[in-house]
């Protein structure tokens, strides 16, 4: 195993850490390992939520999914964060994209827009956790639908557990000294500044949340904006 991939496991990780805060024995320490853990976890689903929001492609994953005979709804894979394609699987392997379509005004049209594998061509709609297959499929075929999007990054918690590939290793430092200012700003804050401390943190998250609740979907298609009936103007 490479030198680099030993240097990011949590073990080394921790390491490194407690040489910037000068207590480089566990029982000797201010703060447990378990407590460094935590917060790096913490720390390293923040900047990976901000590689999420800024560049595409990190974290990727693909899925398939199976389409069910009258099943409309499916749910997305499990740790799905941000969807990039949803495509269908014919016979010959062919990957025919499923375009997003929301139908506000439309009669949904009868039939199920060709009954084989290779003739089904729905859209779908994104709801709550998961999408909608318009018209519902009357015909199951196995791992027809493929979808490719981003996920997270697994949590650390063993000692041999390493940092996602996609997280930039020239950033790594950038990481430990993320953890390490927290441990410091909570042991000062330890008191009457707790409250204070997990309040800074929190709002860390809070920005990347409103930016990350914009938009789920990645599509290319553009969805106009529901409009009713009658507005007062």
């Amino acid at each position: 195993m490479p030198v680099a991939q030993l240097e990011r496991d949590v073990a080394q990780l921790i390491v490194r850490i407690r040489r910037y805060i000068k207590q480089p024995v566990e029982e000797d320490s201010h703060w447990d390992n378990n407590f460094i853990r935590q917060l790096l976890n913490s720390q390293y689903r923040l900047r990976s939520t901000e590689l999420h929001l800024t560049h595409e492609g990190h974290f990727h994953n693909i899925a398939f999914r199976d389409i069910e005979e009258d099943k409309p709804r499916y749910e997305w894979p499990p740790g799905f964060t941000r969807l990039l394609k949803l495509e269908l699987v014919r016979t010959d392997g062919r990957l025919s994209p499923i375009q997003r379509y929301e139908r506000r005004y439309e009669t949904l049209p009868s039939g199920d827009g060709g009954t084989g594998q290779d003739s089904y061509t729905p859209t779908y709609r994104p709801v709550g956790g998961g999408f909608v297959l318009e018209p519902t499929p009357i015909v199951g075929i196995v791992n027809g639908l493929r979808m490719e999007f981003n996920g997270i990054p697994a949590e650390l918690v063993a000692d041999g557990d390493v940092l996602h590939p996609d997280f930039p290793e020239i950033f790594d430092e950038l990481l430990i000294l993320d953890t390490v200012v927290g441990l410091l700003h909570a042991e000062e804050l330890q008191e009457a500044g707790l409250q204070r401390t997990f309040m800074n943190w929190r709002n860390e998250w809070e920005v990347k949340w409103l930016r990350y609740i914009d938009n789920r979907i990645t599509s290319q298609q553009g969805v106009v904006p529901f409009k009713t009936h009658y507005s007062d103007a």
